[in-house]
């Protein structure tokens, strides 16, 4: 029996859904592929006309048009969504589908209920998602410039602070704080065209934790992580950077902590190309920081310390999609767009976190972002 291909999701949250139709919605709605690759969409009459303008499918259905013949046929039976789904399927004579892992419970069972057979897809739906062509490797692109733009607005807004009493750093008369900086970053992007989420901007002894957003004052001569991933409003598609400054004279342990992310995250850079391994790249990114006397482990309070996460992940109409470069290994591949992020962390300390973009080519990779690397500011 041939299989179709269906999701039942808003376009907003499911690359999966956006990937197969280029349209965006914020309501769910439906996309069926039939075994031929003929494709639909099933959307309210808020958002038909739109989508039959600007949709990649080939038919583009709505619900109430659904309805009609449905209640034709059984005046008296329900017209939610899931029967309606059923119907539409009956019509088209499918009886077999492939869906995403995180399919709906509720439209699955009743799906199931009609006679139709779900199939769980537990890996990725789009596996050709993960390969790249020109014009997503330009929209990438563009999303990292933007996301340059708001690198540039909250490293300036830390160059222009001054040092005040027990070095906290004071902007504008007023203490310098994680928000302020988050802020700043954020109306950049959002003039730019992005949508920024969970900005990271973590001072001194906060950046021990890899993902923490960062509160309260900052301070000189301690490194401020700056870690900023927006989504384009347009494209979709998402931008990622990490950058670790400092402003005042870093200490001694700081800048060559500093200086082994950056030789580490060039031993990567060396490495990436078509057929690499992951798990390799990220044992000698491991390696390098290593022979630099930055051991990773825990402390005696049994806290992660040194590198303790991925040196990369794939990135596209997701923040964190295939490959990851890490302990599983994965095998890169022309096309693949990834970045490139070891970091150190240590409790007290904080951290030091580099990132950048780059797409692997036949014989190594290509850096992305554009933004250059500095610990002064």
């Amino acid at each position: 029996m041939d299989t179709a291909r269906l999701i039942y999701a808003d376009s907003e949250s499911s690359a999966d859904l956006y990937y197969a139709t280029r349209f965006f919605a914020p309501d769910p709605f439906l996309y069926l592929q039939e075994p031929t690759g003929k494709s639909h969409l099933a959307v309210s009459v808020l958002e038909v006309d739109r989508a039959r303008r600007t949709a990649r499918v080939d038919q583009v259905h709505e619900w109430g048009e659904i309805k009609q013949r449905w209640q034709a046929q059984s005046p008296q039976a329900s017209s939610s969504i899931e029967t309606l789904t059923a119907f539409l399927m009956a019509e088209l004579r499918i009886e077999r589908v492939l869906t995403p892992s995180d399919f709906p419970l509720l439209m699955a069972d009743r799906l199931r209920a009609s006679g139709v057979e779900l199939i769980p897809e537990p890996g990725a739906f789009w596996p050709q998602r993960a390969i790249k062509n020109d014009d997503e490797i330009a929209f990438i692109r563009e999303a990292l410039d933007v996301t340059a733009l708001g690198m540039a607005a909250g490293i300036e807004m830390i160059r222009n602070a001054t040092i005040g009493e027990n070095n906290l750093l004071i902007h504008e008369d007023h203490p310098l704080t994680s928000e302020r900086v988050r802020g700043e970053i954020h109306a950049a992007l959002v003039r730019a065209g992005a949508s920024p989420r969970h900005t990271i901007v973590s001072g001194g002894g906060q950046g021990a934790d890899p993902h923490e957003e960062g509160h309260g004052p900052l301070f000189a001569h301690q490194p401020i992580i700056l870690d900023i991933f927006p989504r384009m409003a347009v494209s979709g598609y998402w931008g990622d950077m990490t950058r670790t400054v400092c402003k005042g004279t870093p200490p001694e342990r700081l800048l060559a902590t500093w200086k082994a992310v950056e030789a580490a995250q060039e031993v990567a850079f060396g490495l990436i190309r078509d057929q690499a391994s992951g798990a390799a790249i990220h044992q000698a990114v491991t390696d390098a920081m290593s022979r630099l006397g930055f051991l990773t482990g825990t402390d005696g309070a049994g806290r992660q310390i040194g590198f303790f996460h991925g040196t990369g992940h794939g990135l596209g109409l997701e923040i964190h999609e295939s490959p990851r470069i890490g302990g599983k290994d994965q095998t890169l591949l022309t096309g693949h767009v990834v970045t490139v992020e070891p970091g150190l962390y240590y409790p007290g300390f904080g951290g030091v976190r580099l990132e950048d973009v780059v797409v692997v080519e036949p014989h190594g990779c290509r850096n992305l972002t554009r933004f250059p690397k500095f610990l002064e500011v």
